[in-house]
């Protein structure tokens, strides 16, 4: 591979002052590469520098960086050991420990800790290669989902939460603007696929209505008419855990005995009981509904799709923890 015209390129995007413009056109130019801008902050005096790493069709990678005069190089910036503030490196992509603090609680809410800080990494590696731009009106319209998510439905709610973060009204845009692309990218890797992975597992969004509670101790079965009866009579005489009665169960959230029982039952009838934490479940079925590919469930398919996608990629990558008194690697 000829490098000259592309390096030439690639310096005259670094030099410009404000390569993050730049960047679009120069991917355009060559869309053979892979291509990640890189951008370090110095702590002492504030200032920005920026890296481009490429990737060719062979998989070698170039570094190239561009340091006016009088600038510190690239090489200088940071010259503490990268290890004493990371926690994790995946494919290249670092996560230092404010970023897996905010990892916590803010994007990721469905898997453990681990996993999470590994999809992370993964999908900031996909968003560094090809983030599509967040427009006034797709930030704000993210803002309001975000908002309506954690139930922050009015300013003074909004900013009681910041405060209690510790999060500045840029650091929530910036978090907003990364649940958004993640949004983005995982409809972009579910596009086209829905409909088939749907018609092929649809059944784990089957949907089943149901009376519930659960019990300290086996309960004996009533018939159907007796049931909430039952029910009340054991809240009362404390025989029953506490919880809501009421319940609306998707087929792959139950293990599959369960599963079996409580949708093959009847409506009207009921099933159980059934060993759960804390006692024993029984149920009466309401009713049973076949899943249908609407928008709620257009979207659990999307993010199963999302989370088939990460684990393909995970298997492939190269992870590094590091934690305690020794760097710990893992992966390839």
């Amino acid at each position: 591979m000829t490098y000259g015209p592309m390096l030439a390129d690639a310096v005259g995007l670094l030099s410009s002052g404000a390569p993050e413009g730049g960047l679009e056109g120069f991917r355009a130019a060559y869309p053979h590469t892979r291509t990640r801008l890189v951008a370090q902050r110095e702590e002492f005096d504030g200032s920005l520098h920026h890296a481009l790493l490429i990737k060719d069709g062979d998989g070698a990678t170039i570094s190239l960086s561009w340091c006016s005069d009088r600038a510190l190089p690239w090489p200088l910036r940071g010259v503490h050991r990268a290890g004493e503030h990371l926690l994790l490196r995946v494919n290249g992509i670092e996560t230092p420990v404010a970023r897996a603090i905010a990892c916590l609680d803010f994007i990721w809410d469905e898997s453990t800790l681990a996993d999470r800080l590994i999809a992370d990494s993964l999908v900031r590696e996909k968003l560094a290669e090809a983030r599509e731009p967040l427009s006034d009106a797709a930030l704000q319209q993210a803002m309001d989902a975000f908002r309506r998510a954690r139930g922050l439905l009015t300013g003074a709610a909004t900013r009681a939460w910041m405060d209690r973060n510790r999060i500045s009204h840029r650091e929530l845009e910036e978090l907003v603007a990364v649940e958004a692309a993640v949004a983005a990218l995982r409809s972009r890797v579910a596009a086209g696929r829905v409909e088939d992975w749907f018609a092929e597992h649809g059944g784990e969004f089957d949907v089943v209505r149901v009376a519930r509670v659960v019990f300290a101790d086996v309960p004996a079965v009533p018939d159907a008419a007796a049931f909430l009866q039952m029910v009340e009579r054991a809240f009362a005489d404390g025989s029953a855990r506490p919880g809501e009665v009421f319940a609306t169960l998707r087929r792959g959230d139950l293990d599959a005995e369960t599963a079996e029982r409580i949708f093959g039952a009847p409506p009207g009838t009921v099933a159980g009981p059934f060993p759960v934490e804390g006692g024993h479940l029984l149920v009466k079925v309401l009713a049973v509904e076949p899943a249908v590919l609407d928008g709620t469930v257009r979207d659990l398919v999307e993010r199963r799709i999302f989370g088939e996608w990460i684990e393909e990629r995970r298997h492939a990558a190269k992870i590094e923890w590091f934690w305690g008194v020794a760097e710990r690697t893992s992966g390839r």
